[in-house]
């Protein structure tokens, strides 16, 4: 699993450091990012999504979120 700490960080920065995982994850690893900026959790869920990756999960807890990516290409 590849672990991404993006809280308190603006986009591009959580969107920029999610792609990254994304290119060096192998297909069958899971991406799991956290972080704060709610704009960047509905950008980085649209990147995976038209993508094709498999999201496995989106919660948020106490202003922080946490989105669970499957590479599946």
């Amino acid at each position: 699993m590849i672990k991404i700490n993006v809280i308190g960080k603006e986009c591009p920065i959580p969107l920029n450091e999610f792609r990254k995982a994304l290119r060096k994850a192998k297909v069958g690893e899971v991406i799991e990012i956290v972080g704060t900026h709610e704009l960047s959790k509905g950008e980085i869920a649209l990147a995976a999504d038209e993508t094709g990756q498999e999201i496995l999960e989106i919660d948020e807890k106490d202003g922080i979120w946490r989105i669970v990516v499957k590479k599946v290409r």
